[in-house]
């Protein structure tokens, strides 16, 4: 574990990123998103010590939901998540599928715990670490 930590503190001094978000921070979004939100929402991850986040494509709506739960259990280790808050909902074959959206409910749980986060193409990043913090913010 300590290897482990070496190994992103290098990085991060490498690429000069700094901490925007620490375990406490990240501990209440978990909490909240899987006690308060109707359903945990889907999102991409970005791992310091990885070249490409996890899934790899995200750039459209999905049917399933995020693993709040143990999917991101190394905080420290998160350089960064790209939260869709909707999803689609399978309803039959010859039935379109319907987009279940909670953002107004998800941007409540980043503004009452004032995590700053950009908007972007219907999508939330939340960074753990950042070079540039000019284009976040958390509005009240």
């Amino acid at each position: 574990m300590e290897s482990l930590k070496k190994n992103i503190q290098s990085v991060l001094s490498e690429k000069q990123l700094h901490p925007i978000m620490n375990n406490t921070k990240w501990k209440e979004l978990q909490s909240a998103v899987i006690n308060t939100l109707p359903f945990p929402p889907p999102y991409q991850v970005k791992y310091v010590l990885e070249e490409t986040p996890e899934p790899i494509s995200f750039d459209n709506d999905v049917w399933y939901f995020g693993d709040w739960n143990e999917g991101l259990s190394l905080f420290y280790s998160v350089e960064w998540i790209r939260v869709r808050p909707r999803y689609l909902k399978h309803r039959g074959v010859l039935i379109d599928d319907e987009l279940i959206d909670i953002t107004v409910e998800f941007l409540r749980v980043l503004h009452h715990l004032n995590i700053p986060y950009i908007e972007e193409s219907n999508s939330y990043y939340i960074f753990g670490y950042t070079s540039n913090t000019d284009k976040l913010f958390s509005k009240k």
